[in-house]
């Protein structure tokens, strides 16, 4: 599998407060760290060691204080504003442990969301979203609001909105964080066959037991992978 997401030196610090009473905090501490396309790959670790912030990195919704970031080759740190909500739009698919939907539109109408951005019709819209309902399972759930469905049934349509611009990598954030061991496992299953259909994942779980589904396990400790394992 070819590497093509490669941070390199990867530094996150933030300043909080004023310059005389200044407290800056390293999140991430030189992070040397690649992913093969078609890789699943399970980021474990404390609260507060970094994970979410690598993960925002990866995802272009943060950016690093220094260091390098290469998808597919190019820079990430050159791009400009406009260029960045690109990237996020056409490369990147993002899962939260919230689901995010807007309460006040149906299943088909918050998974189309994105496509809106990208400034496609209104009848492609829904058509694409159709379809991304039904690689889900939710073929049923075209017209239900977020108050209608079960937390394992907005998780999945949150992962089909994720899914609808046919990113190159999916970034999962604690996808199961909100839901039974049940529902999360029927997330899991659903990752599973999304990955099986080519797609690169990245999930960052507190949960071993989760994490040991993955191809890979990195774990991270005072802002650095202290340990990478294979299955």
């Amino acid at each position: 599998m070819e590497e093509f997401l490669i941070l390199k030196d990867i530094v996150k610090r933030y300043e909080i407060g004023k310059k005389k009473n200044r407290n800056v905090t390293e999140a991430l501490r030189g992070v040397n760290l690649s992913i093969a396309e078609g890789e699943f790959v399970a980021i474990t670790g404390r609260s507060g060691c970094g994970k979410s912030t690598l993960l925002n990195i990866m995802g272009g919704m943060d950016r690093q204080t220094s260091g390098e970031y290469l998808f597919r080759g190019e820079k990430i740190d050159d791009m400009n504003t406009r260029a960045l909500a690109r990237f996020r739009n056409q490369s990147i698919g993002f899962v939260f442990q919230a689901f995010y939907l807007a309460k006040e539109l149906n299943a088909i109408d918050n998974v189309a969301m994105p496509l809106g951005y990208a400034h496609v019709g209104s009848r492609e819209r829904k058509h694409r979203a159709e379809e991304a309902l039904a690689a889900v399972g939710l073929s049923e759930k075209l017209h239900a609001r977020p108050s209608q469905l079960s937390g394992g049934e907005q998780q999945r349509v949150a992962i089909a909105r994720a899914i609808i611009n046919h990113p190159a990598v999916l970034l999962a954030d604690e996808p199961t964080g909100n839901l039974d061991y049940e529902n999360g496992q029927k997330i899991m299953d659903l990752l599973h066959r999304l990955h099986e259909d080519g797609l690169t994942i990245v999930m960052v779980t507190h949960d071993l037991a989760l994490a040991k589904q993955a191809d890979r396990i990195i774990h991270m400790e005072d802002g650095r992978p202290k340990q990478v394992l294979s299955e």
